[in-house]
């Protein structure tokens, strides 16, 4: 892995080897990653539009770690099927609308809201019933 400066910011067409990629607000475009280390630290959610990805290290830190190990410890804690829930709220595209912003980071907020899906509300399933 390359211990120089890590990548972080707008680039397109680029290929990447062995290098330590900061996700956080970040933009690739038709960029080619290989034997890379992603980092996705829980900030702005990156851009990544036709992509590839070779051999590549998925790492979550700081606050995307913290939220992770928040919800594994909520269905090891007996949460399982508000956890799977979720996840299958996610996987039929569900994204949660983050509270208005002040000032310049609003405009950049709103932007960015029209490619959201519509907020779905994540719910407790009922039990089943025991008969």
């Amino acid at each position: 892995m390359d211990v120089s400066e890590p990548v972080q910011g707008r680039f397109s067409n680029r290929s990447f080897v062995e290098k330590a990629v900061m996700l956080d607000g970040s933009t690739f475009s038709d960029c080619v990653f290989s034997h890379c280390r992603l980092v996705y630290s829980g900030g702005d959610i990156p851009v990544l539009t036709g992509c590839q990805f070779n051999e590549c290290n998925w790492q979550f830190s700081g606050d995307a770690a913290n939220t992770i190990a928040f919800l594994s410890s909520m269905y090891q804690g007996g949460f399982d099927r508000l956890i799977e829930s979720t996840f299958h709220e996610i996987r039929r595209g569900a994204m949660i609308n983050q509270p208005a912003l002040p000032g310049p980071a609003a405009a950049t907020a709103s932007t960015a809201a029209k490619f959201l899906k519509p907020l779905r509300i994540f719910r407790m399933p009922k039990p089943e019933s025991r008969s």
